[in-house]
């Protein structure tokens, strides 16, 4: 229930949601339902538990805490909640993208984000969460998170080529080539596939 289990059981969660929705046509789509090769031991959790309660935790309480002015509000979320079928959906999202463009899914890429202060959802704001984007192979990597909608095919770019054209924070963009499939207007806004919208505890 805190940062490192949100990553571990996401990642578990997702390799036993990874698959098809009943919808979906792919019928060639075996899924190996045996342990994981990355599961861990309760051992290992509680180690990993442990030693964000006496590091981060104890950071991002303090900054939840001159954060908020709500008293009932000072613990930063320590977990997310996604349902199997979302899982599910995303996953056939992005591989029914990928195979449209050509290129092979090879994951997905986890990044720590939190929510503008001015959010629409008073409890959301400032809270730590997460945001989801798939990966493929760019150039010797195979885990980078690359923007399906907009690739030529058999070719992925970088989600960021996309993401810095938003980023209120001009120094600490991240690098990038200088090119882009079509010209993005001033004010305008643009899907992704990326995910995030899920519930996070706290509050409770």
């Amino acid at each position: 229930m805190k940062l490192i289990l949100k990553f571990t059981v996401f990642l578990f969660v997702l390799f036993l949601a990874i698959g098809c929705t009943p919808e979906c046509a792919h019928k060639e789509h075996l899924v190996n339902d045996s342990r994981p090769e990355n599961a861990i031991t309760y051992k290992e959790m509680a180690g990993m538990f442990h030693q964000y309660d006496v590091g981060q935790k104890k950071v991002l309480d303090k900054y939840r805490k001159e954060f908020t002015r709500n008293k009932q509000d000072t613990i930063e979320s320590i977990s997310h909640f996604y349902e199997i079928a979302q899982l599910k959906q995303y996953i056939a999202y992005l591989e029914r993208l990928s195979k449209e463009k050509d290129i092979e899914l090879t994951g997905v890429r986890i990044f720590s984000a939190a929510y503008p202060r001015d959010h629409s959802t008073i409890a959301k704001r400032g809270r730590q969460t997460l945001i989801f984007m798939p990966t493929a192979k760019i150039g010797n990597k195979n885990s980078v998170a690359f923007e399906p909608l907009y690739s030529e095919k058999g070719t992925p770019i970088k989600f960021t080529e996309f993401l810095n054209k938003f980023s209120s924070n001009a120094t600490k963009r991240i690098q990038r080539a200088s090119f882009l499939p079509f010209q993005i207007l001033d004010g305008e806004d643009l899907e992704s596939s990326g995910t995030n919208r899920l519930e996070h505890t706290p509050p409770y």
